[in-house]
């Protein structure tokens, strides 16, 4: 009984937090003035880091930024407007050398481009830490964006992913779409006693939270589930029909993903299994390419 207390709390608070994302992307939308920037984000990480600022990462340039900032300037004997302009950004060292957008952007990279990618990607929906280092989570927040507009998913970060995350038309729909899906996979995920949080990041890696992704090879939906996939799930694992909505595609999603947790008795095996195949793994073991996919899932588990 208290677990399952305690399960509700978290369940509403991460519902919560879904929901104030779309509230605040609205708020942004309907004020421009209250709008957040992706380089003032940068901007307050590397005050941060230096010791100038301690308030949040929120892209707003209040007073407690500028404020920061001109405290920047003064002991780096700068003019004291608040601004973080070309020489101050110079005085910030190679970590602020660039702006997103002036190189690509791939696992390992560090720096204010970097914060700026982090802060767009939040915006979206992905809860990734704003840290300026492109690591495991933020390569998978990244995936998960790119499948789920139908970019090509190789984790890099060039033009196009980053104007689909600067593209604020439509996101507020986008953001409520998410909601409906995580709601849906915490649902089924507590009647089919899988990881809700697994879960998740599984189907974040897969479609970006988006149900109406199809892929080139026929996958389609939240878990990008293949025709003959969900044939199998309907006629073997559960005898009967889903209906072809959000909540069908998370039911057959789980379902299959418990079917692989099951027979392989390991997470990372099992994720491997559900990128590259059963029969491969069984075969050859996880391989490069089963290795990459769960541990990218893995990672954005804790940010789920």
């Amino acid at each position: 009984m208290v677990t399952e207390r305690w399960n509700g709390v978290l369940l509403m608070r991460r519902r919560a937090c879904i929901f104030a994302l779309v509230a605040a992307a609205s708020l942004a939308t309907a004020s421009p003035a209250l709008s957040a920037s992706p380089a003032v984000a940068a901007l307050q990480l590397a005050l941060f880091q230096r010791g100038y600022y301690s308030g949040p990462f929120d892209g707003i340039a209040g007073p407690q930024t500028r404020r920061a900032t001109k405290h920047f300037q003064r002991r780096h004997h700068l003019a004291t407007d608040g601004v973080a302009g070309p020489r101050t950004r110079r005085k910030l060292g190679s970590w602020a050398r660039y702006e997103l957008g002036h190189r690509l952007l791939r696992r390992g990279r560090r720096g204010w481009d970097v914060a700026e990618l982090q802060f767009l990607l939040r915006r979206s929906g992905i809860f990734v830490s704003i840290d300026g280092s492109f690591g495991p989570i933020t390569q998978a927040a990244v995936v998960g964006t790119q499948k789920g507009t139908g970019l090509k998913a190789d984790g890099v970060v060039g033009p196009q992913t980053i104007a689909v995350l600067r593209r604020t038309r439509g996101r507020i729909f986008r953001l409520g779409i998410q909601a409906e899906v995580r709601g849906q996979i915490d649902r089924w995920s507590r009647h089919y006693g899988v990881d809700s949080r697994l879960a998740c990041a599984l189907a974040w890696m897969e479609s970006g939270h988006q149900p109406g992704v199809v892929s080139s090879t026929g996958a389609w939906g939240v878990f990008q589930i293949q025709p003959a996939t969900w044939d199998y799930v309907e006629h073997v694992l559960a005898d009967r029909r889903y209906p072809r909505n959000v909540e069908g595609q998370v039911r057959v999603g789980l379902l299959f993903l418990r079917h692989l947790l099951r027979d392989f008795g390991d997470t990372r095996k099992a994720l491997a299994a559900w990128y590259t195949g059963p029969a491969r793994v069984r075969r050859y073991g996880i391989g490069p390419r089963g290795r990459w996919f769960a541990e990218d899932v893995l990672a954005i588990r804790v940010r789920c």
